[in-house]
């Protein structure tokens, strides 16, 4: 970990802004905010949850010229227009197994009672749960567990937490409990263990719930494509390295005693982060669950299948009948011209975009195996969500050994949301000096590109990250909506026709 000798903590009356109005800007903000001695402002180009952040994922779809009431939409404007945004990321899993990264551990054991705290006060607003502890199911793809699965039970139980997990001794048994899985037990993934502490959270409400709280402790919000929108950071034209404050789009500048920048897949491309992060593209996807099987899909528990391995991952049906599953591996790349820093290709500006064809193939062949149910439905929905994926998988939280004055939050590597409650009161522990276990893991690193290393869960992954659309690779391009449904998936032109795609 690289010391910043030239940071010093904000003092009592400072003016304190962050950039990025997601996970770790939101909890940041109102972990700040509970001091009740600083000034806090917000900056966010979209209104939030915002529409291009791996938490919510919204996809503008129509202009219109009024305000139409929506409940299943957000609605943010541009000049004269109105935009509509489809909420199209609808989870995230909240786990506690780690391996051997106990700290991840640790502090989701804290998560997990805020959590609970965030339900009880949504109940009380008559408002959904935000937390559903349906467990988490980790398989293992062979007759033993992974180094990873084994691990996350030594670790879990050796804490003391060992009456959360529930551990299947035989086949039989996962399919007694679980008999969703019969096929997927048949198909090899016959070990498994159930943590019955884990679930999945609604990702745009746990957002929104957190910016309410904002609100309500008097954190300010900028929000706009210009005036929330930040263009640089503003230096002292007088000392070229000490940050007073920020530029945005409309030409304003707003000057901050210091400057947090929570800005995630983003980052790489706004300041130099010494290669400590990449923008990473992971792939997503949705079925619309059939009736026959909604009953039985509503109670599945999260589940991992061999997640260390093969990256596959998916959650039950929500209310609306979705059904998502992810891949987290170690993702695409997407450079930019000028300078070859990847950074996030959106359906903002891509509306057209769905997930590489190379990665349609793959989520088929393995849900084949695992889901053989889905092998006849069409995928209604898929997505590039973009991680900041950190050099060796923890968070980069540490001042910035270039600037005086700025704070760098990010590096979330795909697995930050879970611990959007409690991570803002370690990243108030850093800006304000105090050392921790945490300051000391997510601190500045001195390492380089040739040391980079996934996080645990994808720690038997291999790390070869590919280059998103790029020419003369088939495998890269995007897949068109008709290469979703299910009747090209088995046929020549989507398994065998590499030459076409």
């Amino acid at each position: 970990m690289t010391e910043n000798k030239h940071y010093t903590p904000p003092i009592p009356g400072s003016k304190i802004i962050i950039v990025g109005g997601g996970c770790f800007g939101l909890s940041t903000a109102y972990a700040l905010a509970l001091k009740n001695q600083y000034e806090i402002q917000v900056f966010n180009k979209y209104p939030i949850p915002s529409p291009d952040a791996a938490s919510c994922g919204n996809k503008k779809m129509k202009e219109r010229n009024t305000p139409p009431p929506t409940s299943t939409t957000i609605l943010f404007h541009a000049n004269t227009s109105y935009f509509l945004l489809k909420k199209t990321d609808i989870n995230k899993i909240v786990r506690m197994d780690y391996a051997n990264d106990t700290l991840y551990m640790h502090l989701m054991v804290e998560a997990l009672g805020l959590w609970h705290q965030w339900n009880a006060e949504r109940a009380a607003q008559n408002l959904e749960p935000v937390f559903h502890p349906s467990g988490v199911l980790m398989f293992s793809g062979k007759d033993s567990y992974s180094d990873f699965e084994r691990d996350s039970l030594k670790q879990i139980r050796e804490a003391g937490y060992g009456h959360f997990v529930e551990e299947y001794k035989t086949p039989e048994e996962i399919i007694q409990k679980f008999p969703q899985f019969k096929k997927t037990v048949e198909n090899g993934f016959k070990t498994a263990y159930l943590n019955k502490a884990g679930g999945w959270c609604n990702s745009s409400e746990a957002v929104k719930h957190i910016y309410d709280k904002c609100i309500q402790e008097g954190v300010q919000f900028v929000m706009g494509e210009k005036k929330g929108c930040m263009e640089k950071v503003y230096c002292d034209p007088k000392n070229p390295n000490t940050i007073v404050g920020i530029k945005t789009v409309d030409g304003q500048i707003h000057y901050a005693d210091r400057v947090i920048l929570c800005t995630g897949s983003w980052t790489a491309g706004l300041i130099d982060m010494h290669h400590q992060v990449v923008a990473t593209g992971q792939q997503v996807v949705q079925f619309d669950t059939p009736d026959h099987l909604r009953k039985s899909w509503e109670t599945l528990p999260v589940w991992c299948g061999d997640i260390s391995n093969t990256g596959f991952y998916g959650f039950p049906c929500n209310a609306n009948g979705k059904m998502k599953v992810g891949k987290h591996d170690s993702g695409y790349l997407n450079p930019r011209m000028e300078d070859e820093v990847s950074v996030p290709r959106t359906q903002m500006a891509h509306t057209d975009d769905t997930i590489p064809i190379g990665g349609l193939r793959k989520f088929r062949q393995f849900l084949d195996k695992f889901l053989p149910d889905t092998s006849n439905l069409d995928i209604s929905y898929a997505r590039v969500c973009w991680y900041s994926d950190s050099i060796d998988g923890d968070f980069v939280i540490s001042p910035h050994p270039d600037f005086k004055n700025l704070v760098i939050a990010t590096g979330d590597s795909g697995h930050a949301l879970k611990f959007i409650p409690i991570v803002g009161f370690k990243i108030r522990d850093i800006i304000e000096g105090v050392e921790t276990d945490y300051s000391r893991a997510w601190g500045w690193r001195d390492m380089n590109t040739k040391e980079t290393r996934l996080d645990g869960i994808r720690a038997d992954s291999l790390l070869q990250r590919l280059i998103l659309c790029e020419a003369n690779n088939d495998d890269c391009r995007m897949s068109t909506k008709e290469e979703l449904k299910a009747h090209n998936y088995g046929s020549t032109r989507l398994v065998m026709n590499k030459s076409r795609l």
